[in-house]
């Protein structure tokens, strides 16, 4: 616990020093809906550097990681499975070596390969690949950087780094490209996609969702079609598909007790807001910040569902709750008049730290376990 704890300090600092610098730099910035390109630039509240300074502890610490959570299959599929042979890409890529997530596999052969390194140092480079990905999301779009931190952190999203490497891998991939996403590129946002896909299968979610959530927020088409795309993936979620699925583990009896639901009501405040201030948003919010609005909802619907299913609906929604980190600051900036968004705004810190401390304390998620630092935190 004191590991995530000092991470926690770490990149409040660094954060909040770092957006007082740019705002001392770049007096006429504004904070606000961009509907044209020329005053997207006004989205940033923090200069590059700081941006990514603010992830660098995050990923030594995570990339120094040992025992903890999934972490043991993927020490034990880097030591022993594979041996770093380019002749295992070929198996790979021709079918003869079955495997999920081939590209991840395939990028591992090749780490392994031309670094030697440990596993450790394996996880590092997947969490900087993560952390940079994060950090420029949040630097290009965010209007208060260090508020989209702190929901990062004190929701424990940061925890798929730790849980679910491979599949937040998936969505880092696809953070890098969301600019293709906001110009609604979609062809290549396509070909990111399938990329991902082969990274970890969940990644095709994108394909039914990128069609749909430039309806208006809260409009019958959307509502409409995303409870279908909802209903399929509880569908799926108890359907046999999954066994051959890169979810199959989540169909023992250790992930069947659905998502908690805290969890639940702490993911869904944005979108619930959102819905209050509906009114607001539509003559306000840019197109691309409604988008952030059908994403909440829909991360919303999946954990939802996700209370009384396996543990495979709780895990789709990583994809869009990302989008969240924007859209709260957003909304607590734009949807509410000043006096009542800084009281939102407090409340929001205190209820989201109460959470963080029930994640570490009473749900057990604060454990930190590292070989190579010789750090066992239980």
């Amino acid at each position: 616990m004191p590991v995530w704890w000092g991470i926690f300090a770490y990149m409040m600092i660094v954060s909040i020093f770092g957006m007082a610098m740019y705002k001392s730099r770049v007096q006429n910035a504004t904070v606000g809906p961009a509907d044209d390109s020329s005053t997207e630039v006004n989205y940033k509240s923090i200069g590059l550097f700081f941006a990514l300074a603010t992830f660098a502890l995050l990923m030594f610490f995570v990339g120094q990681r040992s025992y903890i959570f999934d972490t043991t299959d993927y020490q034990y599929s880097y030591e022993n499975y594979f041996r770093g042979d380019l002749g295992e890409i070929t198996e790979l890529i021709n079918g003869t070596r079955q495997e999920k997530g081939p590209l991840f596999k395939i990028l591992l052969v090749l780490f392994k390969h031309f670094t030697h390194g440990t596993y450790n140092d394996w996880f590092t480079f997947v969490a900087l690949i993560q952390c940079v990905s994060i950090a420029l999301f949040l630097y290009k779009y965010s209007i208060n950087f260090t508020y989209s931190v702190y929901f990062f952190f004190t929701t424990s999203t940061f925890l798929w780094m730790v849980n679910g490497m491979r599949q937040f891998l998936a969505v880092a991939i696809i953070l890098f490209f969301v600019d293709w996403l906001k110009e609604r590129k979609t062809i290549p946002f396509i070909i990111v996609v399938i990329f991902a896909y082969w990274i970890h299968s969940s990644a095709l979610i994108w394909l039914p969702v990128y069609f749909i959530i430039n309806y208006e927020p809260w409009s019958k088409k959307f509502v409409i079609f995303s409870l279908i795309i909802t209903l399929a993936l509880f569908l799926y979620s108890r359907s046999s598909l999954v066994d051959d699925s890169d979810y199959a583990y989540l169909t023992s009896d250790q992930y069947n007790n659905g998502v908690n639901p805290i969890r639940v009501l702490v993911m869904a405040v944005p979108s619930i807001i959102a819905f209050a201030q509906r009114k607001r948003i539509n003559e306000v919010a840019s197109p691309f910040v409604k988008v952030w609005v059908n994403l909440s909802v829909i991360t919303t619907e999946c954990y939802l569902v996700g209370m009384f299913t396996s543990g495979v609906m709780g895990r789709m929604p990583m994809y869009f709750q990302m989008f969240n980190l924007l859209l709260l600051p957003w909304l607590l900036k734009n949807a509410f008049d000043e006096s009542m968004g800084k009281s939102i705004l407090l409340a929001s810190l205190i209820g989201y730290f109460a959470y963080f401390w029930y994640d570490m304390y009473i749900a057990g998620n604060g454990i930190y376990n590292s070989r190579s630092l010789d750090i066992i935190f239980t």
